[in-house]
């Protein structure tokens, strides 16, 4: 093909068609509408929740020669509704509100970025950020009131300020529910104008401590506006005295043996052992006297020694030791079987003093 033939059939009409389209592109930017914002930032400062929604405005500009439709809004966070029209005219002052729901306002300082999609080519995202803070109508100094370990029969009692932000008297505030089987719990003025002292009581009881060894509930503190505040109330349920291992198993043992096994009793105070209830052919005895453990300052341990005498006993042991302590008493089962087909009849049980 000649210079000619491809200057004629291929190049003029390929440049004809690239600026027809550029020039179908510049008209559509120019006639495109352009839409902006008289601000990016809206600040609505510091807020009590309680009084409800807070709307402020913002004035939007179209300054293109073309209508300006708004597909979509996004504004980034629950707590913000933006409301306007939904196509601003070419030159022309539209108004957008920006409504503020400072019930669901994090609790920090916060700041959000609504975003207005549109058609206009020129500007298909408008950005505008939306910072406030809220202040709550009352909150707790704490968030959990953790009690840790609870002993039995032992009172404890912890203390959580209640602030309120509202002018209100005492007696509208109710702590609910009004009585609970191990805990109570009263309110009183705090030196503070406008701050309350919830304070929490506990006493452990020996049937509490059955229902569960982790103790879980709430209290819910209402207002007369029905707005309400809850606290959780945790702690665990522990023995005074606690053995380790709770429970001892021999396995199964040969005819001609003597086997042993060890365990400890901690306490986080000084105890005694009054006398152990055990069966003639088991045999308890204190391998230590020190009443302090040499690792935990603030623990106190007690080691023994349990021997099985297997000539003595009965196939199957399924005996318990019962161990009277200055504290409480404590009850250790104890479980073996003899390798052998000569069953032996078990010996009468007898009380033994161990030595402090």
């Amino acid at each position: 093909m000649s210079r000619r033939a491809i200057l004629t059939t291929i190049i003029i009409p390929s440049l004809l068609v690239s600026g027809l389209i550029f020039i179908l592109i510049n008209n559509q930017q120019v006639q495109s509408g352009e839409l902006t914002l008289t601000q990016t930032r809206i600040d609505f400062g510091t807020v009590p929740e309680w009084n409800g929604q807070i709307t402020k405005t913002v004035l939007a500009q179209n300054s293109g020669k073309s209508p300006v439709k708004i597909v979509n809004i996004q504004t980034g966070c629950n707590y913000v509704e933006i409301e306007g029209p939904t196509v601003i005219p070419p030159e022309s002052n539209a108004t957008f509100k920006v409504i503020l729901n400072p019930q669901f306002i994090p609790n920090e300082p916060t700041s959000a970025t609504a975003i207005l999609f549109t058609d206009s080519i020129k500007t298909p995202q408008v950005y505008l950020t939306i910072d406030a803070t809220a202040i709550r109508f009352a909150s707790l100094s704490a968030e959990v009131c953790d009690f840790g370990e609870i002993l039995q029969n032992t009172s404890y009692e912890k203390r959580v300020k209640l602030y309120v932000n509202e002018p209100l008297n005492q007696q509208e505030i109710r702590l609910i529910p009004s009585d609970h089987p191990t805990l109570t719990w009263n309110m009183s003025i705090d030196e503070d104008i406008g701050n309350y002292i919830l304070t929490i009581q506990m006493r452990a009881t020996q049937s509490g401590r059955e229902q569960d060894k982790l103790f879980s509930t709430l209290l819910t503190v209402a207002f007369p506006n029905d707005r309400t505040l809850t606290l959780p109330i945790v702690g665990r349920f522990v023995e005074p005295i606690i053995a380790k291992p709770n429970s001892l198993s021999f396995g199964i043992v040969n005819a001609d043996s003597t086997p042993s096994l060890i365990f400890t009793l901690n306490a986080n105070s000084k105890f005694e052992i009054i006398n152990i209830e055990v069966s003639d052919y088991i045999e308890v005895v204190a391998i230590n006297q020190d009443n302090k453990s040499k690792t935990d300052s603030l623990n106190y341990v007690r080691h023994f020694k349990v021997s099985w005498h297997v000539s003595q006993s009965p196939t199957l042991l399924r005996e318990e030791l019962y161990i009277n302590t200055s504290i409480i008493p404590i009850r250790i089962p104890v479980y073996g079987y003899i390798n052998t087909n000569q069953p032996r009849n078990p010996t009468p049980t007898r009380t033994s003093d161990s030595e402090n």
